[in-house]
């Protein structure tokens, strides 16, 4: 197997440059590490540039019969792109990361997959256009591919649902080194300006976690942002009238991003913030409310707010809302309220109006208000059965509760509802345990040398993770549908006997000998 690996990097060497063949132990190190958990070390990670860099690298390699893992920004939980096999290929993508096509007539976009959703967003904003679904709350670092890969959502989900749904072409490169060209990408002499040209099969390379191929560019929708916006929040005592109530919102369809926190995460994202986060969350404030009067009106409410709006014990919720101009957003708000308020209270909007006016901010809540390590666990159900999968999360967190004490592992959930077609539950967990060198490079300096820095605790640990997979089994069991299943989740329990076949006949298509990321989605 030695002489197949030396074989396989000269070969890449030769395609690709010495300089985008990475063999040091401590790059390989890193990149071997997600948020959550470290894989096996990879024989070398390789940096194309072009879709055609790569797949003349796979080519190339294809003979050793070596595994190939892809991997983009690296904010999966899920071990997506953790190798799980000896002698493993890694793919880094981010070197591919250039906007091809602004196209703000017709309404596309072309973007290499390295791109990070920041990187998109930034340079989308001067043709005053974006796409529907945005990014995730880690577009700072989190890539294109990564998100079409691992199935993503939060920013215009609200009312444009997830990541896969604002796509509409892509080009994927196999394990041989074949390029696909799907969607609108498939029309062989037009514009990619429309996704269903014949049968979609893009639709089979989303979600994938990386099982069946590598994402390369991929072209999305784009829409012109409605430009008067309003933020709202309100508390309530039971989750069962916080759900409801964010149900009927989003069935109403007005607004852009809605999520809450159960009285756990509440006061944790209380404790997180520092006075001088709050400074640089008030200047972006002013510099987004349009007019300086205006902007030193909503910024002085976000300091009168302070700490201490949301009372201990509550659960909350909020809403950002666009609308095309004041009446609208008005009549938006409007709405909100009268479905909020029938058994909720209105409180100060700090929330999300400082996460609207800094989307993509640096990824330190990677780690507890006190160092902590942190790791979530989620699943979608309809609207209708996300009380019962919240007190079925409730029921396993309580047979888990004496080793929760004992090793003092704490917990709270993330809501958010995805368009019009469910909530999204995302119980979060934190426990005592060293940081990983993923987070020492990841996470901003400044931010790490305040908090605590504990020591390796592999017990804890072993609690979590058993933890963790209750809680995903659970999900599982109650059918709900998860994003980022990596090697993680329970897919293939949860599938159905024949889509749980054809995949794997698609599989055997695309990838014969099992190289392309093994063990994704359970193939």
């Amino acid at each position: 197997m030695q002489g197949a690996v030396e074989g396989a990097l000269n070969e890449l060497r030769r395609v690709l440059g010495a300089e985008r063949v990475v063999t040091e132990g401590t790059e390989l190190e890193f990149y071997s590490q997600d948020v959550y958990r470290v894989g096996k070390l990879p024989a070398a990670l390789i940096r194309p540039a072009t879709t055609r860099q790569l797949a003349e690298a796979l080519r190339a390699i294809a003979p050793s019969g070596l595994p190939i893992v892809p991997r983009g920004g690296g904010m999966s939980y899920t071990d997506g792109y953790l190798p799980t096999l000896e002698n493993s290929i890694m793919v880094d993508v981010q070197a591919m990361n250039r906007v091809v096509t602004i196209d703000a007539e017709d309404g596309y976009v072309t973007v290499d997959c390295g791109a990070t959703w920041k990187e998109l967003f930034d340079a989308l904003a001067p043709h005053g256009v974006r796409t529907p679904y945005y990014g995730p709350l880690s577009g700072l670092r989190s890539t294109i591919g990564g998100a079409l890969s691992q199935g993503s959502m939060f920013l215009g989900s609200g009312r444009y649902g997830a990541a896969a749904e604002s796509v509409i072409g892509l080009d994927v490169v196999l394990v041989d080194g074949t390029v696909l060209n799907l969607g609108a990408h498939a029309n062989r002499n037009g514009e990619p300006f429309f996704r269903q040209v014949g049968p979609d099969t893009l639709g089979m390379f989303l979600s994938d976690c990386g099982a069946l191929g590598i994402k390369t560019r991929a072209t999305f929708r784009l829409i012109r942002p409605q430009p008067e916006s309003r933020y709202l929040s309100f508390s309530f005592r039971r989750h069962q009238d916080l759900f409801s109530a964010m149900a009927d919102v989003a069935r109403a369809e007005v607004v852009s991003e809605q999520f809450g926190f159960d009285p756990g995460l509440q006061a944790v994202r209380m404790k997180r913030a520092s006075l001088r986060e709050d400074a640089k969350a008030l200047g972006k404030v002013v510099s987004n409310s349009g007019g300086v009067l205006k902007g030193l009106k909503e910024g002085a409410k976000v300091v009168l707010a302070g700490r201490n709006f949301l009372e201990d014990g509550t659960f909350s919720v909020h809403l950002s809302l666009d609308g095309r101009d004041a009446i609208d957003a008005d009549a938006k708000a409007a709405i909100v309220r009268r479905i909020m308020s029938a058994a909720g209270a209105e409180v100060e909007n700090t929330v999300p109006k400082v996460m609207r006016a800094n989307p993509f901010a640096e990824l330190n809540s990677m780690l507890g208000p006190g160092g902590e390590r942190w790791v979530p666990v989620h699943g979608t159900v309809p609207f209708s059965r996300a009380s019962q999968m919240y007190e079925v999360c409730e029921a396993v967190f309580e047979q888990h509760a004496e080793s929760m004490r004992k090793h003092d592992i704490d917990r709270g959930y993330l809501v958010s509802t995805v368009g019009n077609a469910g909530t999204l539950l995302e119980p979060v967990l934190y426990w005592p345990d060293a940081r990983l060198p993923f987070h020492e490079r990841v996470l901003n300096a400044a931010y790490l040398a305040k908090l605590e820095s504990f020591p390796a605790n592999p017990a804890a640990a072993a609690a979590v993770a058993a933890l963790r997979v209750d809680l995903a089994r659970a999900f599982m069991e109650q059918g709900a549908v998860s994003f980022q299943l990596g090697k993680f989740y329970f897919y293939q329990q949860g599938l159905a006997d024949s889509a749980a076949g054809f995949l794997r006949q698609v599989k055997r298509m695309v990838d014969p000998a099992g190289r392309m990321n093994p063990g994704a989605l359970g193939l």
